[in-house]
């Protein structure tokens, strides 16, 4: 029994099915054998006593004129059927006048029953007058050996065919219960690897294949279509992350479409990851919001302080690289005045960066479409982006609704974006550079969600989670201050801004602006 457990699923089912059809061929093969057995016996019998009706009747004439060299001949025909143990010709008299035993001839006889015999007696008439009769003995006993001897060779053959089916039923169902088996395996490989990678990369853990291409509305309205349906169902079911535990369990659609108890079970594992990469996405987003926030509080900080210092400097130093300059024959002399003087302008220009990123920004809040925001800011780069051969490419929402934004801010936003975008394709250095601003609005979420993208050279991913920290930058000429001020003013907006990208394809910003806000002061 311990043995029998410890064997997998699929071969129980196997075992369990094998020896249940053999249970039901070994039943039907012999309830079909009894009953053939008594209906060819009956065949058999019925068989010999036309064969003694047929005989009798074509030697019947040579019995009434008693032609006893026919009469043998009969009596050899009779005896030579197997199961025939003697066999009596009579006449009218009821005269023995032939037999197979000589003892009887001649002699009158009324009864010839053996023990363990039959008898078949056949009257022989001429115008319904009896003119004899034929006797036949026969033994049931070897008649039923004869016919089990004939159903043998048939059950020997039979039970290769028994066997054959039992072998292919085996491996029928062994192949039949892997593919039934086969997602609960990848169900508990895909729980066991979640646990191993530490919860990293949960969307690995997810092999969704949509139930169907065609997409089908979401009756809750919490996405376009729902995410069983759709060649983007994976994305749609960690967009909706938290949701799916809670509303599309008891959905109508996800019932039906979601098939029997192991998909349902698969599914709803993958509605459980979906919610966990949520709450991860969530937890990680406020440790780097408290952990962006302190270092920008520390920076500005720090930056106010050391700002004001080197501003003062720097100007005592362009002064006295100035003077040089002028006042110097050597060329040598005026080179290196020059390129001091060009690398103050330079750290001045960076130092009034960290006065402007340090001072305590106290946005304006007025209701505002930010759609009309996005379309000016667009208008003043337009140009920039035409002059490199970039292509700006608008979509807007036309149902996103007035909110509480400062114009100015937001402006910075989409500058600080832009300029990045074109920054990026020029780096890429592709002749097709397109950049995609568009508005969403999120009704079920409250939210209008603001995109950017580009096809540009994209981000790393090693360097992703950095782009947002002060002074970090991978360009030549940055101060590193363009994208934490984006987070800053995002963030003083309420709202949160992720960035999706593919090192060498593309970059996404997403930023997810609240439609109401608890202190419209703020």
């Amino acid at each position: 029994m311990k043995k029998l457990k410890s064997l997998s699923i699929k071969l129980k089912t196997s075992i369990s099915i094998s020896v249940f059809i053999l249970l039901v061929l070994i039943g039907s093969i012999l309830f079909t054998v009894s009953n053939f057995k008594e209906r060819l016996i009956q065949d058999r019998i019925q068989s010999l006593q036309e064969n003694v009706k047929n005989l009798s009747e074509s030697y019947k004439e040579k019995i009434i004129v008693k032609n006893l060299e026919k009469i043998d001949e009969l009596v050899y025909f009779l005896k030579s059927i197997k199961s025939v143990k003697d066999v009596f010709i009579v006449d009218k008299d009821d005269t023995v006048i032939g037999s197979s035993d000589l003892s009887f001839l001649g002699k009158t006889q009324t009864s010839f029953v053996k023990k363990n015999l039959q008898k078949i007696e056949y009257n022989l008439n001429v115008d319904k007058e009896p003119v004899g009769k034929v006797v036949v003995l026969y033994d049931v006993s070897q008649i039923k050996d004869e016919v089990m001897k004939d159903i043998n060779k048939i059950l020997y053959p039979l039970s290769f065919i028994v066997g054959f089916i039992i072998l292919v039923s085996f491996l029928g169902t062994f192949f039949i219960s892997t593919a039934l088996v086969n997602p609960l395996i990848k169900l508990k490989e895909n729980i066991l690897n979640l646990f191993e990678s530490g919860f990293e990369n949960l969307k690995n853990s997810v092999e969704l294949k949509p139930v169907s291409n065609s997409q089908i509305k979401c009756l809750k309205d919490l996405s376009d279509h729902c995410w069983l349906s759709g060649k983007d169902g994976k994305e749609v079911l960690f967009y909706l992350g938290n949701k799916t535990v809670k509303e599309c369990s008891k959905c109508d659609i996800f019932t039906k479409l979601s098939g029997d108890e192991i998909d349902k079970l698969t599914y709803s594992f993958y509605m459980m990851v979906s919610s966990l990469n949520d709450y991860i996405n969530k937890l990680e987003e406020a440790h780097r919001e408290r952990e962006t926030l302190s270092c920008m509080a520390a920076m500005g900080e720090m930056s106010a302080k050391i700002a004001h210092e080197i501003k003062n400097a720097l100007y005592s130093i362009s002064n006295a690289a100035n003077y040089i300059k002028n006042n110097s024959n050597d060329e040598v002399i005026k080179e290196f005045g020059k390129l001091i003087k060009e690398e103050t302008y330079r750290l001045n220009d960076m130092t009034v960066s960290f006065l402007n990123f340090s001072k305590l920004i106290e946005p304006k809040f007025s209701l505002e479409n930010v759609n009309k925001v996005i379309e000016n800011s667009i208008s003043l780069l337009s140009y920039d982006c035409e002059d490199y051969g970039i292509k700006l490419s608008v979509e807007l929402d036309n149902k996103v609704p007035p909110i509480l934004i400062d114009t100015n801010l937001i402006k910075q936003v989409l500058v600080n974006l832009i300029l990045n975008s074109v920054d990026a394709i020029r780096e890429k250095n592709t002749d097709n550079g397109v950049i995609k601003v568009s508005t969403k609005y999120l009704k079920d979420k409250n939210k209008v969600v603001l995109t950017v993208e580009d096809n540009g050279i994209g981000i790393k991913e090693e360097i992703k989670a950095k782009i947002f920290k002060p002074f970090f930058t991978t360009k030549q000429k940055g101060t590193g201050l363009g994208l934490p001020m984006v987070y800053k003013i995002v963030f003083l907006h309420g709202g949160t801004v992720n960035v999706e990208s593919v090192y060498g394809k593309y970059t996404k910003f997403i930023i997810e602006i609240p439609t109401e806000r608890e202190d419209k002061n703020v």
